[in-house]
C-alpha cells in the first residue's frame, strides 16, 4: 500500500487552491463556454498569483522546489474545481524540459515562464505517440519549418509553442515563438475550449530557439509520462468531485419516504465509486514517487490503463444515480463527465499503453 499521508506542503496547497476556488466556480459561465456562447477563462491567472506556476522550478531559481507527488496532489485539486488553462503544458513541456536541457542556459525563460511572464503550450507529448514530427530545412543557416502541428489547446493565451523537430536524423526541441503562425482549422473541445490546428510552411526560425536535445528519445518519452500522469491526477480530482456531488445529492433527496442514500444497493454504488477512486490514485502516487525508476514508463501506462478504465465508469454510476437531473444542462454534472472523457482521450489508448507494458505481447 502507499501512504497516502499529506505532508505539510502538499496540506498548503489543498488548503490554498480550496480557499481560492470553492466559492468561485460559476457553473452557469461553464455551462455558457461549453456551449460556445462566452469564453471563460477559470483557474491559470488565480494559480499564477499564488505562485503555483514555479511549483517545481528549482530553488536556485526562484520557485518551490517541490517534486512529482506535490504536483500530482495540485493537479488533483485544480480538476476537481474544473480549472482550465495550459498549466500542464507550461510546467512540463516548459519548465521540467528545459531544467532538464540546461537550467543555467534558459533560467530566464524558465524563470519568466513561472510567474506567467511567458506561457508555453506544447503538442510534444502527442508527437512522442503519433512519431510525427516537424521537419527542419537548414538553407545555408537560416533554418526554415514545415509540418503540421495538430490539437493545440490554449494557442491564444500563449506566447509560445514547444514541438519536435527532425534535422538531419536527429530530433530537435523546437521553442516555437507565436507570433505570425496563422491557424490552419479551429475547432472546440466537448466542453468549449478552442483547440486548433496550425500550418507551418517554410516558417522561418531562429538558430538558437533549435535545441539539441541529448538522449532526446529519453526526455520526449519523460515529457509523455509526467504529461499523461498529470492528466490522469486531474482525472481523479473531477472524480472525486463527482464523487462528492453524488454524496450530497443522495443525502438529500427523498423517495418512498426515506433519503435514497439510505438504500443498500445505492450504498454499494458508492462503495464501487470510492474504491476505484483511490486504486486509481494509488498507482498515480506510485508512480510520481517513482519518476527516476526505470520502471516509470510502465507505471505511468499502469496509471493510465487503470484511470481510463474505472474513472469513465464512475462518471456513468455517478449519472444513474442522480436519475433524470443527473441528465440535465444546468445541473452540471456533465462538465466533469466530459472533463474525464477528453482526458481519456488524450496521451494513448487502451492498445498503446497495453503495448508499453508488454512490448512482446506476452
Amino acid at each position: 500500500m502507499i501512504d497516502f499521508t499529506i505532508t505539510e506542503t502538499q496540506k498548503m496547497i489543498i488548503e490554498s487552491l480550496e480557499n481560492n476556488f470553492s466559492k468561485k466556480i460559476d457553473m452557469r459561465l461553464l455551462n455558457e463556454k461549453a456551449e460556445g456562447v462566452v469564453e471563460y477563462k477559470y483557474g491559470y491567472d488565480e494559480v499564477s498569483k499564488l505562485g503555483f506556476l514555479g511549483m517545481i522550478t528549482s530553488e536556485e531559481l526562484d520557485g518551490f522546489g517541490l517534486d512529482f507527488v506535490d504536483f500530482s496532489i495540485f493537479m488533483e485539486k485544480w480538476g476537481s474545481f474544473l480549472c482550465n488553462g495550459p498549466v500542464v503544458n507550461n510546467l512540463v513541456s516548459g519548465i521540467f524540459a528545459l531544467q532538464s536541457i540546461d537550467e543555467k542556459r534558459f533560467s530566464k525563460l524558465i524563470k519568466d515562464l513561472s510567474i506567467s511572464k511567458r506561457i508555453i503550450t506544447s503538442s510534444i507529448a502527442q508527437q512522442y505517440e503519433s512519431k510525427e514530427f516537424i521537419q527542419i530545412i537548414n538553407k545555408d543557416e537560416s533554418f526554415f519549418l514545415n509540418g503540421f502541428i495538430n490539437n493545440v489547446e490554449f494557442f491564444d493565451e500563449s506566447t509560445d509553442i514547444t514541438i519536435i523537430g527532425m534535422l538531419d536524423n536527429q530530433l530537435k526541441l523546437i521553442i516555437l515563438p507565436k507570433k505570425n503562425i496563422s491557424i490552419y482549422e479551429e475547432k472546440k473541445s466537448l466542453i468549449g475550449d478552442k483547440i486548433v490546428d496550425l500550418k507551418l510552411n517554410d516558417h522561418l526560425i531562429k538558430k538558437d530557439l533549435i535545441i539539441d536535445l541529448g538522449n532526446s528519445e529519453k526526455l520526449i518519452e519523460q515529457i509523455f509520462n509526467l504529461t499523461n500522469l498529470a492528466l490522469c491526477s486531474e482525472s481523479i480530482g473531477v472524480s472525486q468531485s463527482i464523487l462528492d456531488k453524488t454524496l450530497e445529492y443522495l443525502t438529500n433527496r427523498d423517495a418512498f419516504g426515506k433519503k435514497i442514500g439510505t438504500f443498500q444497493s445505492i450504498q454499494h454504488k458508492c462503495a464501487e465509486i470510492y474504491i476505484s477512486i483511490n486504486e486509481v490514485r494509488e498507482l498515480i502516487r506510485n508512480a510520481s514517487k517513482n519518476i527516476n525508476n526505470k520502471e516509470f514508463s510502465r507505471l505511468v501506462s499502469m496509471s493510465k490503463i487503470k484511470s481510463d478504465l474505472e474513472l469513465g465508469k464512475i462518471s456513468w454510476i455517478s449519472h444513474q444515480l442522480h436519475g433524470a437531473i443527473g441528465f440535465t444542462w444546468d445541473y452540471g454534472l456533465h462538465l466533469y463527465t466530459k472533463k474525464i472523457l477528453i482526458n481519456k482521450s488524450l496521451g494513448g489508448d487502451l492498445s498503446f499503453h497495453s503495448t508499453r507494458l508488454y512490448p512482446d505481447g506476452n
